[in-house]
């Protein structure tokens, strides 16, 4: 499957926030204000994943210079389990490694096996748990060394 992944910009943002929206559990969702606001800031990169013209996925990043803290990655019920996100974690790796940015960080539900196993397919390893972050669950805070 041929997936192009470029820069986020505003032609993105319904397609990604429908992504999010399907995807993403109710008590993590944002409102559509709060996801179009996080575009304004100079600290966040988002990119998206593109088949034939049309948003598949997306991975957004706060970018504190020498680590990415992933806030958000999601990729459209349509298209899971095709390799979306590992190109989309793949596609960071790289560009990180290109602008010296030393780590890629995030925090993830520890009910979350999927995407616990995921991130550890992707190298990612868990460096420590922040207590009761999600609500009643604790979350994995997961780093991946450039």
């Amino acid at each position: 499957m041929k997936v192009k992944i470029v820069n986020a910009d505003s032609n993105h943002y319904d397609a990604m926030f429908q992504i999010h929206n399907q995807v993403m559990p109710e008590n993590d969702r944002m409102t559509k204000k709060n996801f179009y606001d996080e575009f304004g800031l100079d600290t966040r990169k988002y990119f998206v994943a593109l088949i034939n013209g049309k948003v598949v996925g997306y991975v957004g990043v706060l970018d504190t210079i020498t680590d990415y803290n992933i806030m958000g990655i999601a990729v459209s019920k349509n298209y899971a389990h095709c390799g979306v996100g590992t190109q989309l974690i793949n596609f960071l790796k790289n560009y990180a490694k290109q602008n010296n940015v030393q780590t890629i960080s995030l925090e993830v539900d520890e009910m979350n096996e999927i995407a616990i196993d995921f991130y550890k397919k992707m190298e990612f390893v868990l460096t420590n748990i922040r207590k009761k972050y999600y609500k009643d669950n604790d979350a994995y805070i997961m780093w991946y060394y450039l």
